[in-house]
């Protein structure tokens, strides 16, 4: 059984069509010194975002933009807690989503990592439409 789900596995990535970029931190040091580094953990990368539930009781008087959504990846792309991941659609528009947990990998076939999009509605201000 467990061999069928690790086909479905290499499967999967074809039928995903959002491409994600995660960046995250490492640490280094120098001596007795440490500091930390940006870096890009995957680009370009096949996935599919699942959004949460999004009630419009919820959202904010100020004009945010705030959901819950699942990042589905494959196993073998380490997510770590906190990374910024960036989502572009089937249709060219990117999301940048933050707050994002440990990927679990407790399936076979990927991995889930939650994550929260939480940024000012800036949508309508860039676009020109409903500034009259």
């Amino acid at each position: 059984m467990i061999g069928a789900f690790k086909h479905m596995g290499r499967v999967l990535p074809k039928l995903w069509n959002d491409r994600v970029t995660i960046k995250g931190v490492v640490e280094t040091s120098k001596g007795i010194f440490s500091d930390s580094k940006d870096v890009t953990i995957v680009e370009n990368y096949p996935a599919k975002v699942v959004l949460g539930g999004q009630k419009p009781s919820e959202q904010s008087f100020f004009g945010t933009d705030q959901y819950d959504a699942k990042l589905l990846i494959d196993n073998s792309v380490f997510v770590p807690a906190g990374a910024d991941i960036y989502v572009t659609d089937i249709n060219g528009h990117v999301t940048k989503y933050k707050r994002a947990s440990k990927g679990y990998q407790g399936y076979v076939s990927h991995q889930e990592v939650a994550m929260i999009r939480d940024e000012k509605a800036k949508d309508v201000v860039d676009n020109g439409m409903g500034n009259d």
